[in-house]
């Protein structure tokens, strides 16, 4: 468990908004953790918008995909808008053969796009 604590995922505010720089492998705990580190960046912060940069992580299961979008819904509860980006091709594939809910998902390739649409929703 202490192995955790060293793996927490960056947050930084850039351009008014949290930036979490996701560059390793998901877990349950590892949500669980950026989840509550979100929420209260964001509380104390007053950013207008989140962006999860996912262009490290290789494989996004079914599960880390719905655990990912109970953090975007609790963050727009919250009145932010919330941006993915660097999904690789494969994960997207996997994630609509799996019939994962992407409905509603704002979604980039790159970081640069994501500075680029956050400022038009």
């Amino acid at each position: 468990m202490a192995q955790l604590n060293q793996q927490q995922i960056p947050l930084q505010i850039s351009q008014n908004c949290v930036v979490a720089s996701i560059q390793i492998n998901l877990t349950p705990e590892l949500l669980q953790q950026l989840c509550q580190d979100l929420l209260e960046k964001l509380h104390g912060s007053g950013a207008s918008g989140v962006i999860l940069d996912v262009s490290g992580v290789e494989i996004i299961d079914l599960t880390d995909f719905t655990e990912l979008r109970k953090i975007i819904n609790m963050v727009e509860i919250m009145g932010t808008k919330t941006i993915i980006s660097g999904l690789k091709p494969g994960v997207i594939s996997a994630l609509v053969d799996l019939d994962a809910d992407i409905d509603g998902i704002n979604a980039v390739l790159n970081l640069d796009d994501a500075f680029v649409l956050i400022d038009t929703l």
